[in-house]
């Protein structure tokens, strides 16, 4: 996991080309532009999901994991949690790894990482990487995310 600043992000550009390709383009947005899509950049090995929601409560949350993919999330508008834990470490798993959607679901559990991601923010997750994005932190809020999609 890397939890960094957009202001920051060339610190990270050579970990990996999908990575770099993300990063770049995720400083291009502001709130003012359309969420609530998905834009293809290299077919399934890159693409973005540009989120818009409102955050959830903690106990609403469940943990996800992926093998096929590593996540860039950048917050562009909003503040929320986003509790990680290593996917080894994982007891009270919910749905065992489904290939086809490339996610082993779990209950958020003690002794996770808290990351409260704000404008500007981004955040690197591995397949390692359980994660529990979209929690509320001092109430609710909207939130607009790029969710980029790296296959490793």
């Amino acid at each position: 996991m890397i939890y960094s600043t957009m202001a920051q992000m060339g610190r990270y550009l050579d970990i990996h080309p999908g990575v770099k390709r993300i990063l770049k383009e995720a400083a291009r947005y502001s709130p003012q532009d359309e969420f609530g899509k998905k834009v293809p950049l290299d077919g399934d090995d890159l693409y973005m999901n540009l989120a818009e929601y409102d955050t959830h409560e903690k106990v609403d949350g469940l943990m996800e994991a992926h093998r096929q993919y590593a996540d860039v999330m950048c917050m562009i508008e909003g503040e929320e949690a986003i509790y990680v834990k290593p996917t080894a470490l994982l007891h009270h798993i919910t749905q065992a790894y489904d290939e086809s959607k490339d996610a082993l679901l779990a209950e958020i559990e003690d002794g996770c990482c808290e990351i409260r991601l704000h404008p500007g923010e981004f955040v690197i997750l591995f397949p390692e990487d359980a994660h529990a994005p979209g929690c509320r932190t001092n109430g609710p809020c909207h939130v607009k995310k790029i969710i980029g999609k790296v296959r490793i």
